[in-house]
């Protein structure tokens, strides 16, 4: 399952001893302030599980006391953009790709449908022409027998 928060991706493939899915929180404790977590749903003091994980590790310093790692970190971001925007452009292409994929296959099934009902018309001639043989063929053998027993009259 994947989360969007703060555009952040988050990954969240573990449930809460409860077997149920895990809430996206953000800490107001004082010593933990907007620190994000995921924990049971369900209040430890209402038969909740208890279970509990950090998301984000817990800052060391505030960024905004460093002006050039929060400039360093500015232009991450608006390289992550970039990348981001490139990515899009990819999986625009790659799905305009399986658009025309997709098209071609719906044409040659069509074409196969096509192929398979000439192949049972040809086979149901040839049937039909095995028949008129085998009917020409009995004439013959009537015409020759009668011919025969009438030379032997």
């Amino acid at each position: 399952m994947r989360m969007l928060e703060n555009s952040i991706n988050i990954n969240v493939p573990d449930l809460c001893y409860c077997f149920e899915f895990s809430p996206l929180r953000t800490s107001r404790n004082p010593s933990n302030p907007g620190r994000r977590f995921f924990g049971c749903k369900v209040p430890k003091e209402n038969g909740g599980c208890g279970y509990f994980r950090w998301i984000d590790p817990k800052p060391s310093i505030s960024v905004h006391q460093y002006p050039e790692v929060e400039s360093s970190l500015i232009i991450r971001c608006k390289d992550g953009k970039n990348l981001c925007d490139r990515l899009k452009q990819k999986l625009k292409d790659v799905e305009q790709e399986r658009d025309t994929l997709c098209e071609k296959l719906k044409d040659s099934e069509g074409k196969l449908i096509a192929l398979r009902q000439k192949l049972k018309k040809v086979k149901l001639e040839r049937e039909c022409a095995k028949l008129k043989l085998n009917r020409l063929v009995l004439l013959l053998l009537i015409i020759l027998t009668v011919k025969w027993f009438f030379n032997m009259v």
